[in-house]
């Protein structure tokens, strides 16, 4: 279980869900997945092994409630189905610009692929998705736009 995201939205998503399984011996591997150049992805395993330690050390910092009504941005890890890394800065900039909802049940989805992409933006409010030169903007009426990266 793992929940791709921005550090530190990424991070702090993967420790919810990790200390939650883990506290009731459920895994036996883990992956933390962040969306950041292939070049920082040395962090996702620092990320691992602070939060592994700070779960043996009794070190927990989560309450479970799915209830939240906030803003919600998910985004994809980066893996080798990513054709374009604009992805990661328009994740960003969504992150930028969409501040000001941060108090309102929003999820946005930024997805790096289009083998990906479409499925996982489904359950989102606005899902973006980045194929080589292009993406596709989706909403409640799939297919309402696209854009060039």
């Amino acid at each position: 279980m793992t929940e791709a995201g921005l550090p530190p939205d990424g991070i702090i998503k993967t420790r919810v869900a990790f200390e939650q399984l883990i506290s009731r011996g459920i895994g036996d591997t883990i992956r933390v997945s962040l969306t950041v150049p292939n070049s920082r992805k040395p962090e996702e395993i620092v990320a691992g092994r602070q939060i592994l330690a700070d779960i043996a050390a009794g070190r927990v910092r989560s309450v479970v409630d799915f209830g939240l009504d906030t803003l919600n941005i998910i985004s994809c890890p980066s893996c080798s189905r990513v054709e374009n890394e604009a992805f990661i800065e328009l994740a960003q900039q969504v992150k930028e610009m969409t501040r000001y909802a941060k108090e309102h049940a929003i999820t946005i989805a930024v997805m790096g692929c289009r083998v990906n992409g479409p499925g996982e933006t489904d359950d989102a409010d606005l899902g973006l998705w980045c194929g080589a030169e292009s993406g596709q903007l989706e909403a409640p009426q799939p297919g309402i736009g696209s854009f060039s990266l």
